[in-house]
């Protein structure tokens, strides 16, 4: 290789490689043609205002794909709203809260798999008690022929890793019973 030729190699890689872009919100929404068994507790339908939503990441212009909590805090409105348990218009029976734990990314390879953990907690809207709790672990691989750039992958992986898990609460959520009345939190 010619000496002259290793500063153009060298610039293309950079101009190649460019900044992380984050998570995106609609990546990460869980839409309304996932099919949901009837609700088990009737008081969700239209009954759930999210409360906070932490443990997110800012991405960094020279780092890779995060997950940032706005948009996650989107996402999993949005969701909700998709499928009817978003309480819009109305006082809600229940407040989210949605702690991202952990989202495990390769530093390197070929096809992206990313590992999502999401603890989620419902809490009774008049007198913020504890209802339901869950932690749901999910992962979701952008393989190499979904884009050229392993930050893209990646971006593809974290956003379909988030999506799976919010895809698998709202299916808990239909198929859980009502909490009774009095009754210590139930942990699953």
């Amino acid at each position: 290789m010619r000496p002259c030729t290793i500063p153009i190699l060298l610039a293309t890689m950079l101009a190649l490689a460019g900044c992380a872009a984050p998570a995106d919100r609609s990546g990460m929404t869980v839409p309304s043609v996932l099919a949901l068994a009837d609700v088990a507790d009737p008081g969700l339908v239209d009954g759930i205002a999210v409360g906070s939503v932490d443990g997110g990441q800012a991405t960094s212009a020279l780092g890779t794909s995060e997950v940032d909590n706005d948009d996650f805090q989107s996402a999993l409105m949005d969701s909700l709203r998709n499928h009817g348990f978003l309480a819009e218009g109305s006082a809600p029976r229940y407040i989210l809260y949605a702690h991202l734990l952990d989202v495990h990314q390769p530093l390197v390879g070929l096809s992206m798999t990313v590992t999502a953990k999401v603890h989620y907690e419902l809490a009774d809207a008049v007198n913020g008690q504890p209802a339901q709790e869950r932690t749901i672990e999910t992962e979701f691989t952008a393989p190499y022929s979904a884009a050229f750039a392993a930050d893209e992958r990646t971006r593809l992986a974290n956003e379909g890793a988030i999506r799976e898990n919010i895809g698998e609460f709202l299916s808990w959520l239909s198929r859980k019973p009502p909490p009774e009345v009095g009754a210590p939190l139930a942990l699953r």
